[in-house]
C-alpha cells in the first residue's frame, strides 16, 4: 500500500481591479449574521437561530514599492479583489466584489519589509 502525497495551497496572488500587488498576507473572513434566537419554554434553552446578513471582510498586509506603483488604499471603493493559489494544479478563486477602504497603517520592523495593513470590507464573495 503506498502513500499518495497530496498538494495543498501554499503562496496566493493577489489581484486588485485585475492587477497584481504584492502581499505578505490576506485574511478574508466571513460572519454569517446568524443569531440564536432566545425563547422561554420548557426546555430551558434557545430552541433555534435566525438567518441573517452576511459581512465579508478582508485584512491585507502588502509590501510597500520604492517605485510608488502600489493602489491608492486610503480612496478604494468598490474594488474586485481576487485570491487564487499562486502554484500547483486546481485550487479556486476568491473574488471578494465591492471592496472599500476601512482603515490603512503602516508597518515598519526590524529584518522585515515595511508593509501597508489594510482593513477593508466587501458587498459580496463568489468561489470559482
Amino acid at each position: 500500500m503506498g502513500i499518495t502525497n497530496k498538494e495543498y495551497c501554499g503562496t496566493i496572488v493577489m489581484e486588485v481591479n485585475g492587477v497584481e500587488y504584492e502581499v505578505v498576507s490576506v485574511d478574508p473572513t466571513t460572519k454569517t449574521g446568524a443569531k440564536t434566537v432566545m425563547t422561554m419554554n420548557s426546555k430551558k434553552r434557545a430552541l433555534g437561530t435566525s438567518c441573517g446578513v452576511k459581512e465579508h471582510s478582508l485584512k491585507i498586509e502588502a509590501c510597500i514599492p520604492l517605485d510608488g506603483s502600489e493602489p491608492d488604499w486610503d480612496n478604494m471603493q468598490g474594488a474586485t479583489i481576487t485570491v487564487y493559489p499562486a502554484c500547483g494544479s486546481g485550487g479556486k478563486r476568491e473574488i471578494y466584489i465591492g471592496c472599500t477602504t476601512e482603515e490603512v497603517g503602516s508597518k515598519y520592523a526590524l529584518n522585515k519589509e515595511a508593509v501597508r495593513s489594510i482593513s477593508m470590507h466587501a458587498l459580496d464573495k463568489q468561489v470559482v
